[in-house]
């Protein structure tokens, strides 16, 4: 029997070696690996209630100023130019914010790549669509434009109160949210 070189062996052996650190080193990894996943997930859904806080904020800075701007007198609202880029200032932060909302949904998608669930997926998805309620009834209350002073008077007072009745529901469903993690997610 032939038990070939010195070398042979010597690389046969360290060879052995290096396929047992291999399998002590992806063992460890494992344990080290799922601490870190778990660090993300919290870090995940903390950016994602984050989001939530900032497009509530958002939100209702928003349907403050155009609650003032579209219920603005005539006889009060200034210089005609000025006021028209007010209003077209507002109205691009409308785009934004729907923008903004629709970017929160797609977040929310991306849950499920860290293995992160909602506990009552309902609430988040009715938060979304009550911000969607609200951005496109601002958008419809912004869209008579600057300039149509007559349009503008006969609905502001409806458009007022509806978007008062939309921001309301938005914070009855954004509140019920506002929990500790645990309660949210299920990992």
């Amino acid at each position: 029997m032939d038990w070939g070189n010195g070398s042979d062996l010597i690389s046969a052996g360290c060879n052995a070696v290096m396929a047992g650190v291999a399998v002590y080193a992806a063992s460890k990894a494992k344990d080290w690996l799922s601490p870190k996943i778990n660090e993300r997930k919290f870090k995940f859904a903390d950016e994602l209630i984050d989001q939530f806080c900032k497009i509530q904020q958002e939100g209702f800075y928003l349907h403050s100023d155009v609650k003032q701007i579209i219920n603005t007198n005539p006889d009060e609202q200034g210089d005609a130019e000025i006021f028209r880029k007010r209003w077209n200032a507002i109205y691009q932060r409308e785009i934004e914010y729907r923008r903004n909302i629709i970017n929160l949904r797609t977040t929310m998608e991306r849950m499920d790549l860290w293995g992160l669930k909602p506990k009552n997926e309902v609430h988040f998805t009715d938060l979304i669509d009550s911000h969607l309620g609200l951005a496109y009834k601002i958008e419809e209350s912004l869209s008579i434009g600057a300039d149509e002073t007559r349009l503008r008077l006969q609905n502001s007072f409806e458009y007022d109160r509806q978007i008062s009745e939309y921001y309301k529901v938005l914070r009855g469903t954004h509140n019920k949210i506002m929990k500790h993690y645990s309660e949210l997610f299920v990992d």
